[in-house]
């Protein structure tokens, strides 16, 4: 999960988050929204594709649909993770080694290393930024598997024990390592905003042991949560069976189906935005009441900051993923005929989404007061 200008105040200190004034309900937003944010929607879709559409079907709509709905969610998911970072964690970004790592160095090294490739015109170098990136997705994408079911669970008084929480987590890796050779079982050229790159071809066996390692590991974590269910007659909450679906009919190639597919990367933001709206909430309700006793003082206060995230967040994903690239692929030069005519596009696309693994990856962490106090 795996967050400029005039954002709106954030408690830092590990001392006031220690004590949160607010009490947490077994949700996050709602049963309901819950349910259907962290997983449970992407289901039903899944469900009607393949009871409804045919997989000839023309998938233009689909992906106009997709498109739009980009700038909507999945667009400003990657903004929040960055508000998280630069803005709630700005007193910490030089003094904590793993966010002076997110904040600084990483994104130093890939804007370097882009860079480099651009003044070299050495477009096979820069298009292995596509490779890792789409290496680096399915990595990012069960880390905020594991964290939606752990909050979640929790939640419900549900808790993973280091035994049970490895189980998980070695079911989850493989499904990693099989959307990757899945996408690369192939040598293919593919162009990502004008830039070619080329998967890889890696042996039919990898794809195989690792269908076998995801099946014992699937098998072996079923065991160690009905052992759970016997010792404490307790079994994980919905949302949680929900997020976990999800992953796999999400990445399980005998699941695709063309219509679904383009809205995975839709249904993976919003299940993030469940828990940015649920942080974000929990965090200004808290300190609406120390700032007014008034409770008519407290709604607006509220209201103002959480409305101005949700508005920051939007505006500036706006303007990262469109307004600034196409101004700059207008107005610089450079040579199109190794870059094509969306190089900036390309840039700026790609460095986000390798960037905000980065970030997640110090944010959404058990250690962060910040969760402790407010999910």
């Amino acid at each position: 999960m795996e967050h400029a200008t005039a954002l709106p105040r954030a408690t830092t200190g590990t001392a006031e988050l220690a004590t949160p004034k607010i009490v947490k309900p077994p949700y996050l937003l709602s049963p309901t929204w819950d349910l259907l944010l962290i997983g449970g929607a992407s289901i039903l879709l899944f469900a009607l594709s393949w009871m409804l559409v045919d997989k000839s079907t023309s998938t233009n709509q689909i992906s106009w649909a997709a498109f739009y709905l980009a700038f909507i969610i999945n667009n400003p998911h990657f903004m929040a993770s960055y508000s998280l970072l630069y803005w709630d964690k700005r007193k910490e970004l030089f003094s904590n080694k793993r966010f002076l790592w997110a904040a600084i160095v990483a994104p130093t090294l890939i804007i370097g290393y882009m860079a480099g490739c651009v003044a070299t015109g050495d477009v096979k170098m820069l298009s292995y930024a596509v490779n890792f990136m789409f290496f680096t997705v399915g990595w990012h994408y069960i880390k905020q598997i594991y964290g939606t079911m752990v909050v979640s669970c929790a939640r419900k008084g549900y808790y993973f024990s280091k035994k049970e929480s490895w189980a998980l987590k070695l079911n989850l890796y493989p499904v990693w390592f099989m959307s990757f050779i899945n996408g690369n079982l192939y040598a293919r050229d593919i162009m990502h905003y004008g830039i070619g790159y080329k998967t890889f071809s890696m042996p039919e066996w990898a794809r195989d042991l690792n269908y076998g390692l995801m099946a014992v590991s699937l098998v072996g974590l079923g065991t160690v949560l009905f052992r759970k269910w016997v010792k404490e007659g307790k079994i994980p909450s919905w949302p949680a069976i929900a997020s976990f679906a999800a992953i796999y009919i999400w990445y399980l190639p005998q699941m695709y189906h063309p219509i679904f597919w383009y809205m995975i990367p839709f249904f993976h933001s919003l299940q993030y935005m469940l828990f940015v709206f649920a942080l974000k909430k929990n965090q200004f309700t808290a300190e609406s009441k120390d700032h007014s006793k008034d409770p008519a003082e407290q709604r607006a206060f509220f209201a103002k900051n959480y409305f101005s995230f949700l508005f920051t967040i939007g505006i500036t994903a706006a303007f990262a993923f469109k307004y600034v690239p196409e101004f700059l692929d207008s107005r610089v030069q450079y040579n199109e005929a190794l870059f094509g005519t969306e190089l900036f596009m390309f840039l700026f696309i790609t460095f986000i989404n390798i960037h905000h693994y980065f970030i997640d990856n110090v944010i959404w962490r058990r250690d962060n007061p910040a969760l402790k106090a407010y999910l």
